[in-house]
């Protein structure tokens, strides 16, 4: 799963007496160690000839320390301005890589990005004669990692009758108080395309952007649904009108409507989830205290109250620096609902957690507890 990065530029520009070159980090869009112009340089040479220089490149991350160490080859660099970067195999190509974090750069290739962290990267310029400090620059930025949305409804393979349906999604868990926008997207599927093959390569059937929250009905004015045809669906998240993360696509089969103004979404009975006698249950609150639950023997038990009818829920855990460690989506109904969730071996014992349940108008009810196995 590919996960896109929010990121903080600060483009530095450093300027020291007696050296003779300027330097500017042009970072890229999307920052992974994956790409080959991520190192692009602007340089000012305020030199009137030409100079013999090399360049060095050190990137580190604030918990892991260095993480990528480079050195290039040595050229002459003209009089003015002149960009540099590895795009186009000039300037730092070829370069020796002195060090590389393989995590990362694994972590790199699977997901086009970088783990949330706090980066640094500088590059210095040396003379090729004598080794002296041409010039130097570094260039800060932060990496924040969302969870992608999970879609709750309809459920993957299910089938819809109502004319309007409505749409709802588990969201990404909050960072640093963003607020997220959503945008829906729906393609129509030919039979023997897959779910995922839909979704990249066919025209869009319907899009809706800027939803405030992880629920949305089809719109009114949109072209209908087309009965016993295949439909993909998926959600992408946005700050401030970027995509930060995408889910997996779903599919659900149209069929004939019989009652489009009081057909429902699917036609399951709604499960119950009582409550077991002698099990004692989280209750789930909109603010979290000091006060925390301990579970028992390795289970989370908690209750929630479905005041929108939904026919399935989504929780997340979340550890104590807000990542994300388990979800799930489960069964639920009209009113409390009581679960008792074995998740021996899914979580550390003696660790702290947070559970966070998000409603279709996007409140959170979460709960803070210790796990015990």
């Amino acid at each position: 799963m590919k996960y896109r990065l929010s990121i903080l530029l600060i483009l530095g520009l450093i300027r020291l007496s007696g050296q003779s070159f300027q330097l500017s980090i042009l970072p890229g869009s999307e920052y992974t160690l994956s790409r080959r112009d991520e190192w692009k340089l602007a340089l000012t040479n305020t030199a009137n000839s030409s100079i013999n220089a090399y360049f060095y490149g050190i990137a580190t991350e604030a918990s892991r320390g260095k993480i990528y160490e480079i050195r290039s080859r040595a050229r002459f660099v003209p009089p003015g301005l002149s960009t540099l970067g590895t795009q186009n195999y000039v300037g730092l190509e070829p370069f020796d890589i002195l060090y590389q974090d393989e995590q990362l750069r694994q972590y790199g290739f699977q997901s086009n990005g970088l783990p949330a962290g706090d980066y640094e990267l500088c590059i210095t310029a040396f003379s090729a004669s004598d080794s002296s400090e041409l010039g130097n620059v570094c260039y800060n930025f932060t990496v924040d990692s969302y969870t992608p949305p999970i879609l709750l409804s309809p459920e993957n393979q299910d089938t819809l009758c109502d004319t309007y349906p409505y749409f709802t999604w588990l969201p990404p868990p909050v960072f640093k108080g963003q607020n997220f926008t959503y945008t829906l997207r729906i393609y129509e599927a030919q039979n023997v395309q897959t779910t995922l093959s839909a979704a990249q390569t066919n025209p869009l059937f319907y899009e809706r952007n800027g939803i405030p929250t992880p629920l949305v009905q089809y719109g009114i004015n949109a072209r209908n649904f087309r009965p016993n045809h295949r439909y993909t669906w998926l959600v992408s998240a946005e700050i401030n009108n970027k995509t930060v993360a995408t889910s997996e696509p779903g599919s659900f089969f149209y069929c004939i409507p019989k009652q489009p103004d009081n057909a429902t979404q699917n036609n399951k009975p709604a499960s119950k989830n009582e409550a077991v006698p002698g099990i004692p249950y989280m209750e789930l609150r909109t603010s979290l205290g000091s006060n925390y639950s301990i579970t028992d023997k390795g289970h989370l038990n908690f209750q929630y109250n479905n005041r929108y009818d939904q026919r399935k829920i989504g929780f997340r855990i979340l550890d104590t620096r807000l990542q994300v460690v388990h979800s799930q989506m489960l069964d639920s109904h009209y009113g409390i609902n009581y679960y008792r969730i074995d998740m021996a071996g899914k979580l550390i014992s003696g660790k702290r957690y947070e559970i966070q349940v998000t409603d279709p108008q996007g409140n959170i009810q979460k709960a803070s507890f210790k796990f015990l196995n």
